[in-house]
């Protein structure tokens, strides 16, 4: 008896066990999954996108001391940010990270990426910049997304996400940064080359290639009169003898004139009683010269009686070539205008003989030309022409 209840509880067990799920309980685990998978697989992918911005910037770094390398070892840094590309840069590698060159933005002097799909929401466009001076400045757009805001201000810092104002600040650095690149290039090209006298270099406070600067044989001195100091010093009296000798003259077509080797191969500029030592001196003093010429003549040409069309001479600068009209000791700028002058107003028609009392009736022949063509009379016959 015992053993009959036993069996049957096992085989009642037995049949419960192998019953399996409820309706209800696959619903409990499958709403579950979809939670779990929710929460998960966004993490995931975006995941996979912040590795993706992380080799992306590796790569920016490997392409920032690419350039810092040969920028160390060029002789022309402005022009080398301005033509030097990194050599690993290519838009095939960067597919791969979901990212492209952003546009023309290839050269060391500004290097830039941007997500491949112009809707990505998530990866951010990030850059740098190099100066001529080698400084590397980085920077970057945020996306929409706030957790890769870090990831964006590990890359530029505070110059993640930039004003108007900053953008335009960073051009008007990179533009002074090369113009002094430049300057100081030019400056150390003429020393090198021996020159003695005066040139430019960068002057700091302006920001500009203006500050003057002196040189005698190659080596840098602080004026003018220490340039000729040390003409004496070295080649005596002969130097300044000559330069007094051309003053009252003019350096023909503005070049310059020098005596070697009793001036050290110092250009100098003679201008009517002046010595310049600088060829855009030199202009600025003939153009004031010729200027005051022009205006002189202008003056002489009015007082003197000239009318009609007249150019202000001689060639140079503005005023001289500027074509104006005379009238009576006034000028006219415009044609229209000296028309309207008794200068410039037309002839009249000159007036008709008046008709003589007795031809007021006068009728020709009826043979004359007039009434019939092809007479032979003549027009001039008294019966067809009143005298």
């Amino acid at each position: 008896m015992f053993v009959d209840i036993y069996l049957m509880d096992i085989s009642k067990r037995n049949y419960y066990d192998n019953k399996g799920f409820t309706l209800m309980e696959l619903i409990v685990v499958v709403a579950g999954l979809a939670i779990l998978s929710s929460l998960s697989i966004p993490n995931i992918l975006g995941r996979i996108k912040l590795n993706r911005v992380e080799e992306a910037k590796a790569l920016m770094n490997s392409y920032a001391l690419d350039c810092l390398g040969k920028y160390r070892i060029s002789t022309d840094p402005a022009n080398f940010i301005e033509t030097a590309t990194p050599d690993d840069l290519d838009n095939l590698r960067l597919s791969t990270l979901q990212y492209k060159i952003d546009g023309d933005k290839n050269k060391c002097s500004h290097v830039a990426i941007t997500p491949l799909n112009d809707n990505e929401k998530d990866l951010f466009a990030f850059d740098f910049r190099m100066s001529s001076d080698g400084l590397i400045l980085k920077t970057a757009i945020p996306s929409n997304n706030p957790n890769f805001l870090n990831s964006c201000r590990s890359w530029a810092g505070k110059n993640c996400g930039l004003s108007d104002a900053q953008v335009a600040e960073f051009a008007r650095q990179a533009a002074i940064a090369k113009a002094r690149a430049t300057c100081d290039a030019e400056y150390n090209a003429w020393l090198s080359a021996g020159n003695s006298g005066e040139y430019v270099s960068w002057d700091r406070k302006k920001e500009s290639c203006t500050k003057e600067a002196f040189a005698f044989e190659g080596k840098p001195v602080n004026s003018l009169e220490a340039v000729n100091l040390a003409l004496k010093e070295k080649y005596g009296r002969a130097c300044a003898d000559w330069r007094e000798s051309k003053k009252n003259s003019i350096s023909p077509n503005g070049n310059s004139e020098t005596k070697n080797p009793e001036c050290g191969g110092v250009p100098y500029w003679f201008h009517s009683g002046n010595i310049f030592t600088t060829q855009a001196a030199w202009t600025a003093h003939d153009n004031l010269i010729k200027e005051q010429a022009c205006i002189q003549n202008r003056a002489n040409a009015l007082n003197g009686g000239v009318d009609g069309k007249y150019t202000y001479n001689p060639a140079g600068p503005p005023p001289c070539g500027k074509v104006v009209w005379f009238c009576n000791g006034e000028e006219y700028e415009t044609i229209e205008a000296y028309r309207t002058t008794s200068c410039g107003a037309p002839e009249p028609d000159p007036t008709p003989d008046p008709t003589p009392p007795h031809c007021v009736n006068f009728e020709p022949h009826k043979n004359c030309p007039q009434k019939k063509p092809g007479s032979r009379m003549s027009p001039d016959h008294p019966n067809c022409k009143c005298k």
